[in-house]
């Protein structure tokens, strides 16, 4: 570029620069649970694209940048992603990942800080509602707090409640944003002989086998919070407290109002989406559940109708649910790398491919435009915009904190302890384990 530097209209110098060549060059990604091939879905008949339509897309945008996917399964075990995102970490096999355990990688230092990107990137906008951005910061080495990664696919956890059981007992719909107090009630009022049919309904649901994520909406409500991630980056942690007590009372009280062998369930209750369900209240609905179904049939979401989850003094409540896309500090082609990023996370095109191969929500705000299906569904705003609204995600999420209080909730709803012994087992177990920690070392 020539540059002419002019005073007094009269030029004095001419200065060269060189104008930075766009992004170019390979960019390996790994993708999780992408179709490899199009299909037909059997039950819908709707197309499912396969992950090359991915590629197709972007690549028609930034023909510069060789994308080159590599798709994996969940799995599980040691067959599951979470081995293998390990395995191509260590070996520096690509640049950018869907990375659900982007904090645990980033605290190791496996991760590229985006904050500079983002600042040096004039062209970069949060096109992420709520929350979503700061979802994604955490703590490294040498750094307290850093962006380790961007919105990518989402989710939601919902509370859904049967329009027609409420119908039948008389009872008022749960409001958009329904309280403790609210479903207590409501709840009460629907177990029983249902009036109109003669069947045995029940108020409340819970999924005893993930019961953790629901209590910690129900105590967040109540005004607890479960500690913090100190300047190390080990955590302090506070289960036995008079807030979770109070929410592991009221959740042990509501267990009565649930049908038998919710302890031991790991999903929805038998019936869901059907005439059969006898549910009226059920909390923690996820899209896997309910949203290709609405979607394929608006009028079930006319019968199950959807509201936020519950929120605490601070506006937010319940589990965040979204998968990330994180850059790998070893990439050697970064510019094109952060060039794939945005376009992965923030273009209507890319959302647009993560509901139509799989059926999660888009991240970026606008979604309704983008996925006019979801827009127009009678509940779209509680589907589309809780997961702007839930709850800074836990750290401690994969760890085992988590599972010692989901033993000790599951202790307190068999009757084998009470809540506050609970509460104090799990507390114990949870000290014992960060006693073991350290703050962790750069790789």
């Amino acid at each position: 570029v020539e540059t002419q530097i002019v005073v007094a209209t009269q030029q004095v110098e001419v200065v060269v620069t060189a104008t930075p060549a766009p992004a170019s060059g390979e960019v390996k990604v790994l993708l999780i649970g992408k179709p490899d091939e199009d299909s037909i879905d059997p039950v819908s008949g709707a197309n499912i694209p396969g992950v090359q339509q991915l590629e197709t897309m972007f690549e028609s945008q930034q023909p510069g940048i060789d994308l080159q996917i590599i798709n994996i399964p969940w799995g599980s075990g040691a067959t599951g992603y979470g081995p293998k995102t390990e395995s191509m970490i260590q070996a520096q096999e690509a640049c950018v990942y869907m990375m659900p355990g982007a904090f645990q990688y980033g605290r190791r230092g496996y991760l590229e800080n985006l904050d500079p990107w983002i600042a040096n990137d004039p062209s970069f906008k949060d096109v992420w509602p709520g929350d979503y951005l700061e979802q994604w910061r955490g703590w490294g080495p040498g750094n307290p707090d850093n962006q380790w990664a961007l919105p990518y696919s989402g989710g939601n956890r919902v509370i859904h409640y049967d329009a027609v059981l409420f119908e039948q007992w008389g009872v008022e719909p749960l409001s958009q944003h329904p309280t403790l107090d609210e479903i207590e009630e409501k709840a009460k009022a629907m177990t029983g002989i249902n009036p109109v049919t003669g069947e045995q309904n029940y108020g409340y649901w819970y999924q005893g086998k993930y019961i953790n994520w629901q209590f910690q909406a129900i105590a967040h409500a109540l005004g607890a919070t479960w500690g913090e991630v100190n300047d190390d980056g080990t955590w302090t942690i506070n289960w036995d407290t008079p807030e979770y007590l109070q929410a592991l009372e009221w959740l042990v009280m509501m267990s009565q109002y649930a049908p038998p062998g919710a302890l031991a369930a790991e999903a929805m209750p038998e019936g869901f989406l059907t005439d059969q369900n006898v549910v009226a209240i059920i909390p923690e609905g996820e899209t896997g559940y309910y949203l290709t179904p609405f979607v394929n049939d608006p009028s079930l979401n006319e019968r199950f109708r959807t509201t936020y989850n519950l929120q605490g003094p601070d506006g937010k409540g319940g589990l965040f649910i979204a998968d990330p896309i994180a850059m790998a500090a070893s990439c050697p082609n970064k510019e094109a790398a952060w060039e794939v990023m945005k376009w992965l996370t923030s273009s209507p095109e890319s959302q647009k491919y993560n509901f139509d191969s799989g059926g999660n929500l888009p991240v970026i705000e606008g979604a309704g435009e983008a996925i006019p299906a979801i827009g127009a569904l009678i509940d779209a705003d509680a589907i589309l915009n809780q997961n702007a609204f839930a709850e800074i995600r836990y750290p401690w999420a994969s760890a085992q904190p988590r599972f010692s209080l989901q033993a000790a909730i599951e202790a307190a709803i068999a009757g084998t302890l009470t809540p506050k012994q609970a509460l104090e087992q799990a507390q114990q177990e949870t000290e014992d384990w960060l006693a073991q920690q350290v703050a962790t070392p750069t790789p």
